[in-house]
């Protein structure tokens, strides 16, 4: 059951906020988020904050979303709460951007929120948002960070509501008489948030009625796990490591992490591309192991990983160092910069789905044999301008007629519209040099005239 006096001891319990704190509500009017709204307007005084309310328009829905504009600005004139609105184009920078509508709504949200300046944003989430997000992680791979669920406070976002059921918020908002929109894309199983929230959380609850409880307090304790193993793997890097130069480089004793659990190594090595990098974003489970065998090979051997840095061990020291700036467009796709040696040993690229490539060059012609995952290319017509990155708007193919769309050869290949911005090919500007398993750009084919040749294995 929810008071006032609960969800104030769960805010001072977790320190939510501090006195004098600026607090941003988000609203879309749903019955979560107008329960926070009513809560939050009821402890402002007693907090010792001052509270505003946002709400994002998304530009979907027609009519329907103008009704949860209108509601949404009313309900906070009832209770004195400012109010702004803010209208965004999804379905325009969801098409830009490769992201569903979902996603794009979600970034977008979140930008406008850290945009506002305000020093807490308060956000809807309950016991079953954070139990559908451990589940999903579950079910598409994860570590134990995507088990976590959803924390009570990530940095500037506070969550008041995370310990209540979606049950329990609409039985408060029916005995305070307030009413709510139901936004009815929420009821599209097409989405897999939606199917796990309609279809397989109540089959977990015909098992056991306290199903997401559960599954909550399981999240909330490996939470407190990954908490403490962030902690072990910090140190553990600061004792290994040779900090002086960083964000340009970084070197780690291989012999000081040996006795260290796997566990916690593999969590420094993490810590320790991000600190290069400056961001964890795109920093793959494929990326540690790639680091792990890297580690166990001969000195001199390196690979490319995500952000322009590259890998290398020297003797009992594996050095990351950035190799260029990260590309602009680094932001819009995901994007790995080509980078291998140039004196015919190997080099390995690690792409964020977990394949590795392996790279060589020589100038040796000979008979290639006709394979899907490993091309021969013209190596100086890609040289230092290449990258390996998801498709964008405009991408386009050479042939032996000319040139086609990228789009429509995924037509051709019968590649589903929603697998498509996963794929990962290899590039120069829009002209794509090879998509994995389907076809190389003519324009790259080994030549008479060829000196160098591009040796590029995709080991799946």
């Amino acid at each position: 059951m929810i008071t006032v006096d609960g969800i104030f001891r769960v805010m001072a319990g977790h320190r939510m906020t501090e006195m004098g704190n600026r607090v941003l509500i988000g609203v879309s009017g749903g019955a979560d988020s107008v329960c926070l709204l009513f809560l939050m307007s009821e402890l402002r005084e007693r907090l010792g904050i001052s509270i505003e309310a946002i709400h994002v328009h998304h530009g979907i829905r027609g009519e329907s979303a103008d009704e949860d504009c209108r509601f949404t600005e009313e309900q906070c004139r009832s209770l004195n709460v400012p109010c702004r609105t803010v209208y965004a184009d999804i379905p325009d920078f969801a098409a830009k951007e490769g992201l569903s509508e979902e996603e794009a709504g979600r970034l977008i949200r979140y930008r406008v929120f850290n945009e506002s300046g305000a020093d807490r944003i308060a956000v809807a989430h309950h016991m079953e948002d954070s139990a559908e997000t451990t589940l999903f992680n579950l079910f598409r791979g994860t570590g134990i960070q995507g088990l976590c669920g959803i924390r009570p406070v990530s940095e500037n976002i506070i969550r008041p509501l995370i310990f209540c059921t979606r049950r329990e918020i609409e039985e408060y908002c029916r005995e305070k008489g307030l009413s709510w929109r139901e936004d009815e894309t929420n009821a599209d199983v097409e989405l897999s948030r939606n199917r796990i929230r309609h279809n397989i959380i109540p089959e977990a609850e015909m098992i056991n009625p306290g199903a997401v409880r559960h599954i909550y307090e399981a999240s909330e304790k490996l939470g407190s796990i990954w908490e403490y193993m962030e902690g072990e793997a910090e140190g553990l890097l600061k004792a290994v490591s040779d900090t002086s130069a960083l964000p340009e480089r970084l070197e780690i004793s291989i012999s000081g992490t040996e006795k260290a659990a796997p566990v916690l190594r593999s969590l420094a090595f993490k810590k320790a591309i991000a600190l290069i990098a400056g961001k964890e974003k795109d920093i793959t489970t494929a990326h540690v192991r790639a680091l792990e065998e890297l580690i166990k090979g001969l000195s001199g051997k390196s690979l490319s990983l995500p952000y322009g840095i590259k890998a290398e061990k020297s003797f009992d020291k594996l050095i990351l160092k950035k190799t260029k700036n990260m590309p602009e467009s680094m932001e819009k796709t995901e994007e790995i910069p080509f980078i291998i040696s140039e004196d015919g040993s190997e080099s390995i690229i690690v792409l964020p789905d977990g394949q590795k490539l392996i790279c060589s060059i020589s100038v040796e012609k000979e008979n290639f044999p006709v394979s899907g995952y490993t091309k021969w290319l013209d190596y100086d017509k890609i040289k230092d301008t290449a990258v390996w990155r998801t498709r964008r708007r405009g991408d386009r193919i050479s042939i032996k007629e000319g040139s086609r769309k990228l789009k429509d050869l995924f037509i051709d290949e019968k590649i589903p519209a929603e697998k498509r911005d996963s794929i990962f090919l290899f590039a120069r500007g829009n002209d794509v040099i090879w998509v994995p398993g389907l076809r190389i750009g003519h324009s790259y084919r080994i030549t008479e005239e060829t000196k160098r040749v591009l040796r590029i294995r995709l080991d799946q």
